[in-house]
């Protein structure tokens, strides 16, 4: 990720809030933590094609009840996972939906996504905006965005990043 600038987590907090419509305190669940961390650095960032490999999707069972993220929870096998399927259902349809807006606008949907790590050289956990991530990254439209990266060591023990590291981050560094 290239580093573009420092930002507070307000200003991060605050996208999350516009971009969903909802209070951020709706997803107490991930947000709470990130308020523990003392050490949590934000910073504007941009996707490079290397990092593209070391993103992985939110550590929700969600997603594997789904298939999207079968075997190992890398946006990569979520981006194939979808490939294969008719888009007719579920998280597919929704998906698809992103998709169909992004090819006749990128910017009619944000791409702001947020993301979250315990080194600034990832691995990565997606812990916003990961059905737009795949939507985007079916269309090849990943690399140059930007994203909010926050970096913790505490990463480690965060639930929402739990896959990332089961999954075998060694493969992607």
């Amino acid at each position: 990720m290239k580093i573009l600038k420092s930002v507070k987590q307000g200003e991060v907090f605050s996208h999350w809030e516009r971009v969903e419509k909802i209070s951020i305190w709706n997803r107490q669940d991930i947000v709470l933590p990130l308020l523990a961390y003392n050490d949590l650095v934000w910073n504007i960032t941009e996707i490079e094609d290397a990092d593209i490999n070391k993103i992985f999707i939110c550590s929700s069972d969600d997603w594997l009840q789904d298939g999207l993220c079968i075997p190992d929870f890398r946006l990569g096998t979520a981006i194939a996972n979808y490939k294969k399927s008719d888009f007719s259902s579920g998280k597919y349809a929704d998906i698809k939906a992103k998709e169909n807006i992004f090819e006749k606008d990128l910017n009619e949907l944000d791409t702001k996504l947020i993301l979250v790590a315990d080194n600034p050289e990832g691995p990565y956990t997606l812990i916003e905006g990961c059905k737009r991530s795949v939507a985007l990254g079916n269309l090849g439209k990943l690399a140059s965005i930007k994203v909010y990266l926050g970096v913790s060591s505490y990463i480690r023990t965060y639930v929402w990043a739990r896959y990332m590291y089961k999954y075998g981050i060694e493969k992607t560094v």
